[in-house]
């Protein structure tokens, strides 16, 4: 069996990357083969097309890990969905054997709901492109963990770090995200207060870094 997990977030080190990765190193574990490929710039040239379209389709199971961007998945994302559920040759498996699709979603904001709308587009994908929708996960206050691991954040991530274990194990078994494993990656990782506290921390230092903290209130294209 192979999982091929593709890659929304345009960095190289971010916290969709980091919890794509480590379901995919859970599915090893289980004998499964693995590759990834990042979607940022893939389809901007035939040979990256050719590639995304190779690999998508010699995958039994596709797993998706992207960042939300406001309340919907980034523009790379959306690209190589609809240019994947575009191919004829994409639904020309569906009948040969089975074929499925996950994801894994992280947002900014303390609410895992921001990630429902982008569950959703995939859950649409994965029927217009032939694949069975396996579920996904949807992991709110995203900011709050460390992109080098979940091994980070150890008592903050334990629920997430459940939550891809009993995800990894059923998917492996050619089941789908259980319900549980949903509820827990959906637990806040820090209470709603102190995240807020911190990210307005995080801003301000961010402010003062680049010589604007005394500038967040200006309106640079406002009225005169």
């Amino acid at each position: 069996m192979k999982a091929l997990l593709l890659l929304g977030s345009p960095r190289e080190k971010s916290v969709s990357r980091m919890l794509g990765e480590a379901l995919l190193a859970r599915l090893a574990q289980r004998g499964f083969e693995s590759a990834a490929l990042q979607l940022t710039g893939l389809l901007e040239a035939q040979e990256g097309r050719a590639r995304l379209s190779g690999e998508f389709l010699g995958a039994d199971l596709v797993i998706l890990a992207s960042p939300v961007y406001v309340d919907a998945p980034p523009a790379p994302v959306m690209r190589a969905l609809e240019f994947l559920a575009g191919e004829p040759s994409s639904r020309g498996t569906a009948g040969v054997r089975p074929r499925r699709f996950a994801a894994v979603f992280s947002c900014g904001f303390p609410e895992a709901g921001h990630t429902d709308l982008c569950l959703d587009v995939c859950r649409l994908f994965a029927r217009d492109a032939g694949l069975a929708w396996s579920g996904g996960l949807g992991v709110g206050g995203a900011g709050a963990l460390d992109p080098s691991g979940l091994h980070k954040r150890a008592g903050m991530a334990a629920g997430l770090r459940r939550a891809l274990d009993l995800s990894a194990a059923s998917l492996a078994a050619g089941g789908n995200v259980p319900q549980e494993a949903r509820e827990l990656a959906a637990r806040p990782l820090a209470p709603r207060w102190l995240y807020l506290l911190m990210a307005e921390a995080g801003w301000l230092v961010q402010a003062f870094k680049r010589g604007a903290l005394f500038k967040l209130g200006d309106k640079p294209y406002g009225k005169p």
